[in-house]
């Protein structure tokens, strides 16, 4: 029996992505100052014992607004990749089982929503809310849920005709449970591997509404508007926009080779 071996990079990644989640979760355990507290004395300061990775132009830590910025970046990208999830999985269902006028109804609805640039219809979306959090995960959910509903539609394609659905058809199964009990588990890995990517792509999406804007409002910190702010003071820090550059790169990166990694784990033709 051949056993899986896993890479030095999927182990560093997955120490990313955990560290980055534990931030999100109790803050305050890593933070060293309080990430609103201002001090214009020491604004705009290079990295030093008292702060580790400096400070913005209002004096206030870097280090301790990367920890709490995190909840709220993690937030997102996690949040929205659950909610496109939710909305996603149950339309790949309906229209891979019922196939017919269902299917064709609904799939050009997804090609029409997948046709129109997604940022710029992420930005129509979010303009017409009010920016925060909460109106991130709703608008990437948006955009994003068509993957799913694709991913899980090509799978029930595959699997609907197979022995074992169609035995548990003969055994007086109703259709819920054929789709729901039967066909969504074989379709968990496929699942979680996009699910990991499309969290890299949340992260780096509220990133980018942030740095235009649209996203979290200071002075609540995130990554992405900390790199809009750090733009501003490019020519007295270079400090200051290489942090949240930085962290926004790693942890994206650590996702995508996370995700690469369970994509080859969960593909039987690739035992090691």
């Amino acid at each position: 029996m051949k056993i899986r071996r896993i890479k030095v990079t999927t182990i560093i990644a997955f120490v990313v992505i955990f560290m980055a989640i534990l931030m999100a979760f109790f803050p305050s355990l890593f933070a060293t100052h309080d990430p609103l507290e201002m001090d214009m004395v020491n604004k705009l300061q290079g990295p030093s014992a008292a702060h580790w990775l400096g400070t913005d132009e209002y004096g206030r830590d870097l280090w301790s607004r990367i920890v709490y910025g995190a909840k709220t970046t993690m937030s997102v990208g996690f949040g929205s990749a659950a909610l496109a999830a939710l909305m996603g999985i149950p339309v790949g269902l309906i229209t891979g089982w019922f196939g017919g006028i269902t299917d064709n109804i609904i799939t050009r609805f997804m090609d029409a929503c997948q046709a129109f640039p997604s940022f710029l219809l992420a930005i129509l979306i979010i303009t017409i809310m009010e920016p925060s959090a909460g109106s991130l995960m709703l608008t990437i959910s948006i955009v994003s849920f068509p993957i799913f509903a694709r991913i899980v539609r090509s799978n029930v394609l595959s699997l609907k005709k197979r022995e074992f659905v169609e035995a548990t058809r003969a055994f007086g199964a109703g259709q819920l449970y054929i789709m729901f009990r039967t066909i969504l588990p074989n379709c968990i890995s496929a699942i979680t591997v996009e699910f990991s990517l499309l969290t890299a792509t949340a992260i780096l999406s509220e990133a980018g509404m942030s740095f235009l804007g649209l996203g979290i409002q200071p002075p609540e910190p995130a990554w992405g508007s900390m790199l809009f702010y750090a733009n501003q003071y490019l020519n007295q820090s270079i400090v200051y926009m290489l942090i949240p550059t930085f962290t926004i790169f790693l942890v994206v990166l650590s996702v995508n080779v996370f995700g690469d990694a369970l994509r080859d784990w969960f593909d039987p033709m690739k035992l090691k």
